[in-house]
């Protein structure tokens, strides 16, 4: 058959239309759906009827459910399954989003709660990149990102909210003999320093049992150390007895700041020490007291404080120095710092610190004694075989392990008479078990006690 004309429609030409076959069955056409008239007219748009339809098969499919039936017998609506808990920092975080919901996780350890050397980790990662920059681009080269990076790895002082100590309690002979000797007899006008010595429970709270005092040379504004050379024989006899040093403890004239820049520095000398001898774990709980007089009322304040992570961290470093000068309550840094976010080279000693709550205890083996033995390095004070003789004249209806029970005269005797290796050992055994002295080591400590002045 011929070809379909083509037809032109407005100077268009338009394709022909496709020639209808044999048995070809119209197409269906079904007639609009058109909503009762008694509707409202909100209900009457074309997209109310779907819209319905599908609102009708979701209802349909949630009665179905497991859940639905079990909704229904019990009368009380299902309770949502809560997802896993993500653990941020000691902190739970439940739900999700940018926005959280805060609660306090009371399982984490108190030490995750904050993350103090998160700023830490970051400000080295910045220093590594910029050595990589360099490596790369040659040490002269100071691009955008040079810079930025150089910024974001200062440090940023801010203050440590982690208190490593919970607590510390001092021993009442302990506190009251060093207190008595810096405040009654010297009046302040000579500025004092012990060393704690003692233990520190699970929970980080630290008992200082004894206090010692090194070979030092004070005046009316600061303290002076001097070298010891029985430092090792110290921690020995306290080692043996089971016990460390925790801390020390110091005097200062009265003054408007709590710890000047120069205690800062000291107190992280300290810990620095501690913490290379023995790790981390076990220096973390250095403590810093201060005994001074208030200005204002007279009174006789000893308080207990904690430098913080951020000032071991600079002290390490080198940045952080004292002041010129004693009894300033500020420190010098070597490079800029950001303090309350500007640049400065001077840091309050306040950021540096927390305090740690202070009480007082009776200790099993120093407490409750007749006599003292005289303390070691105070000018005019003596040990000799006589004040040995007096303590155990003052205790002699106690068995000799419990009137040997003072350590200033175990030092003095580890000192004088007794081998570091055989006879300290056993002796500071019978002392701390309450078994009696060996014969042997009896006839010694009465031969010293029956010299001469």
């Amino acid at each position: 058959p011929p070809a379909p004309a083509r037809t032109r429609l407005s100077g268009v030409e338009s394709a022909p239309a496709p020639r209808p076959t044999q048995n070809a069955q119209p197409p269906l056409r079904c007639a609009p759906l058109t909503p009762p008239a008694h509707l409202p007219e909100a209900m009457r748009s074309p997209l109310a009827l779907p819209i319905a339809l599908a609102l009708l098969g979701c209802l349909r499919a949630a009665s179905s459910s497991p859940a639905a039936a079990a909704w229904g017998a019990a009368g009380l609506p299902p309770r949502a399954e809560q997802g896993p808990l993500r653990l941020r920092g000691g902190v739970m975080w439940v739900g999700g989003g940018k926005q959280f919901n805060r609660t306090v996780d009371p399982d984490a350890h108190p030490e995750a709660a904050e993350d103090t050397f998160a700023p830490l980790r970051e400000r080295l990662d910045c220093e590594r990149r910029i050595k990589a920059l360099q490596r790369k681009q040659g040490n002269k080269m100071r691009t955008n990102e040079i810079i930025s990076l150089e910024e974001d790895s200062k440090f940023m002082v801010r203050a440590q909210h982690l208190l490593r100590t919970k607590s510390l309690s001092v021993d009442m002979t302990a506190a009251q003999n060093f207190q008595k000797y810096v405040v009654g007899e010297l009046g302040l006008q000579q500025q004092r320093v012990g060393l704690m010595y003692g233990r520190v429970d699970g929970e980080g709270n630290a008992y200082c049992d004894v206090i010692y005092e090194p070979p030092q040379d004070g005046d009316a504004e600061c303290y002076h150390l001097l070298e010891d050379p029985d430092a090792a024989t110290v921690d020995r006899v306290a080692a043996l007895m089971g016990m460390r040093k925790i801390g020390w403890v110091f005097t200062a004239r009265g003054r408007k700041c709590i710890l000047s820049g120069g205690d800062v520095v000291m107190a992280c000398q300290m810990q620095e020490l501690a913490e290379k001898e023995c790790g981390f774990d076990f220096a973390k709980a250095w403590v810093s007291a201060v005994i001074t007089r208030n200005d204002t009322t007279g009174a006789v304040v000893f308080e207990a404080y904690q430098v913080s992570d951020l000032a071991m961290e600079m002290h390490k470093r080198g940045v952080l120095k004292a002041p010129a000068g004693s009894n300033k309550g500020y420190a010098r840094t070597t490079e800029n710092v950001l303090v309350e976010r500007k640049d400065s080279q001077k840091v309050d000693t306040d950021f540096f610190l927390n305090t740690v709550p202070i009480k007082t205890h009776t200790s099993t083996l120093f407490g409750n004694r007749e006599g003292e033995f005289p303390v070691e390095n105070r000018p005019g004070v003596v040990q000799n075989g006589f004040e040995v003789k007096h303590i155990l004249k003052c205790h002699e209806e106690v068995p000799m392990s419990q009137a040997l029970r003072d350590f200033h005269m175990l030092l003095f005797l580890a000192k004088e008479t007794l081998d570091p290796v055989h006879d300290l050992p056993s002796l500071c055994k019978s002392v701390v078990s309450g078994e009696e002295p060996s014969p042997g080591h009896k006839s010694i400590i009465e031969t010293l006690a029956q010299q001469p002045a």
